[in-house]
């Protein structure tokens, strides 16, 4: 069964560094385009939940929440001890909602390590694939000094609704939440969560 945030509220006020800033411009919601987060392992879904409230909160966006899934085992590096994100994203590429709404954008969220088979990274925060389909880890958001693992985690997660939702360009700007070249903590804590 799938669990649905319905409460419609346009506006609010985002802080950036402890000072307010003007409210975030919100493009046209797709009519057309549904998004629904995936809590994979052991992610909480009262935190998926909370995600989705704050997307409420800043985009007046419905966004519903499927049924946690088990991590597939061939998702599972067992010498690395991380999560492979390919894996993830065909995990739920193959799930009955893409199946029933191949236009959906689909994000899965976990806890465990991951990294990027195709990069030579040590550890990524996410992964977008197939123009509407993504994959965050909150394990090493919580790296560096006066971090705030839940200001990142939205980063990370309105970036790929910015991308694959509002189908926004990638940004040059360090200051943007859509800025391309992520590197660490440092560029996280330095991006707004402004488009």
């Amino acid at each position: 069964m799938i669990a649905f945030v319905t409460l419609i509220s346009l506006g609010c006020m985002a802080r950036s560094e402890g000072r307010p800033v003007s409210p975030m411009p919100v493009p046209p919601l797709p009519a057309s385009r549904s998004v629904f987060f995936a809590p994979i392992g052991d992610f909480p879904v009262g935190d998926a939940e909370a995600l989705a409230a704050h997307y409420h909160e800043k985009f007046g966006m419905a966004i519903g929440i499927l049924p946690s899934l088990a991590i597939p085992p061939e998702a599972f590096d067992a010498s690395r001890r991380q999560v492979i994100a390919e894996r993830v994203i065909d995990a739920i590429g193959a799930g009955h909602t893409v199946a029933a709404d191949p236009a959906a954008v689909v994000i899965a969220l976990v806890s465990d390590d991951m990294y990027i088979a195709a990069e030579s990274w040590r550890y990524a925060y996410g992964l977008r694939a197939q123009g509407h389909l993504a994959v965050v880890s909150t394990a090493r958001l919580s790296d560096g000094l006066g971090s705030d693992k839940v200001r990142r985690l939205q980063k990370m997660v309105t970036k790929d609704i910015g991308l694959l939702y509002f189908g926004l360009p990638l940004s040059d700007d360090p200051a943007s939440v859509l800025y391309r070249d992520v590197g660490g903590p440092t560029d996280l804590d330095r991006m707004s969560e402004d488009f």
